[in-house]
C-alpha cells in the first residue's frame, strides 16, 4: 500500500550523496572494489566504452545475472557492488544526460548508434575525447530504437570519472 507524500513527505533536500550500483562477476569484484578501470569497458555499448551503473539495485541485480549467463564455466556467481558518490564531485565533471528514449529522441539514438557502431570518441570538438559521465535511458533494441522501460544507465569514460568513482565509497553488497 502507498501513501500520498503528504501523509509521508521526502526528506529534507541536502544535495545527498547519489547510490549508485553494478552488476558483475563475483570474480571481477575484489578488482573493482580496489580499483575501477574505466578502460576495460567492452566498445559497442550504447554510450561507448566505460563503466556503466544504474540508480536502481533491481537492475544491477539482473546485469549480474546476465553477466553469468553469458559465461560458459559453471561456477560464475552474480555479484553487486554499490558506490556511493558525491553529487559535488560529480558535478564538477563533464556530463552529457539524455531524458528521453522513445522512437522520437533524435538526440539520443543518433548518439546510440555512434557509439553502438565503435566510436573512439563522444564527438566532442576535440577528437578522441569522450564526455566524462553519460546519463540515460536503457535500449533494449537499439537499431529499432526501443528502450527497457524504467531502467537507466549511467557511464564514466574518463580519467576523471574514474579517479572520483575510486575515491568514492565503494561496498560489496551481494
Amino acid at each position: 500500500m502507498s501513501f500520498p507524500s503528504s501523509v509521508f513527505p521526502p526528506p529534507v533536500w541536502s544535495n545527498q550523496d547519489i547510490v549508485l550500483y553494478h552488476g558483475t562477476l563475483a570474480a571481477y569484484a575484489p578488482a573493482i572494489l580496489t580499483k575501477v578501470r574505466v578502460a576495460l569497458g567492452r566498445r559497442e555499448k550504447d554510450f561507448g566504452p566505460g563503466f556503466y551503473m544504474t540508480t536502481t539495485l533491481h537492475q544491477a541485480r539482473e546485469w549480474a545475472l546476465r553477466r553469468v549467463a553469458q559465461q560458459l564455466m559453471g561456477d560464475a556467481f552474480p555479484a553487486v557492488i554499490q558506490i556511493i558518490v558525491s553529487r559535488e564531485a560529480l558535478a564538477r565533471l563533464q556530463t552529457l544526460a539524455f531524458i528521453r528514449g522513445d522512437s522520437d529522441a533524435d538526440d539520443y539514438w543518433s548518439f546510440v548508434h555512434y557509439c553502438r557502431y565503435g566510436a573512439l570518441d563522444h564527438r566532442r570538438p576535440s577528437p578522441q575525447t569522450y564526455y566524462d559521465v553519460v546519463y540515460g535511458p536503457v535500449s533494449k533494441f537499439w537499431r529499432q530504437s526501443m528502450i527497457f522501460v524504467d531502467k537507466d544507465q549511467i557511464s564514466f569514460h574518463t580519467p576523471a570519472a574514474e579517479e572520483m568513482l575510486n575515491l568514492s565509497r565503494k561496498l560489496l553488497i551481494e
